[in-house]
């Protein structure tokens, strides 16, 4: 049996509930399931904010220059967490897709989400482990692309990761006003 939550993180929460009904006439049906304790609760450490909906500043106070980002200068790279508040003991998977606005060049990246004249265009956010490995793809529930965490970060309670400014195209990137919005979807077993 999977559970799953959402926890919206680095700019804002964006949830919904569907429900719909469903009818049957001279049916039977059985039901048989493992009851479990709840969910997780989870929160974001690094950048600022109430550790559900938090602002992670890249470079100098929210502000980097193009050579930087064009170099890979780690001065674009900022360290958060997610951590694991409180979990059931019985908890012995999670797996986290991270949401956004896919870049349609770079699927690992979450590109602007500002609309003016004024944004900064060809760049994305990423978002990988800190310890180094694949930025994960943005949207996945594939296993491979997404964050699965090890045996070691459930135990610690903590995964460290990295959001990176990126170029989607570095000969098209412009300057400007950037913001991305990271939404992290935990499945847990």
């Amino acid at each position: 049996m999977r559970l799953n939550s959402s926890i919206a993180k680095l700019l804002c929460v964006s949830c919904g509930i569907l429900s719909s009904n469903i009818y049957a006439t001279d049916l039977t049906v059985n039901f048989t399931a493992n009851i479990r304790e709840t969910t997780c609760d989870m929160r974001i450490t690094g950048g600022t904010g109430n550790n559900q909906n938090n602002t992670i500043a890249i470079g100098n106070s929210g502000k980097t220059s193009l050579d930087k980002i064009l170099s890979g200068d780690a001065s674009v790279s900022v360290p958060f967490s997610l951590d694991i508040v409180t979990c059931p003991s019985s908890l012995a998977v999670i797996k986290t897709t991270i949401t956004g606005t896919q870049s349609g060049i770079v699927p690992t990246l979450i590109i602007n989400g500002i609309t003016s004249t004024d944004k900064a265009d060809y760049l994305g956010v990423s978002v990988a482990r800190a310890s180094g490995g694949e930025a994960f793809t943005i949207n996945s529930t594939v296993d491979a692309k997404r964050l699965v965490w090890t045996t070691s970060e459930i135990a610690a309670k903590k995964v460290n990761l990295l959001a990176k400014l990126v170029p989607t195209d570095a000969t098209k990137v412009t300057t400007g006003a950037f913001n991305a919005t990271a939404i992290f979807n935990f499945t847990y077993e």
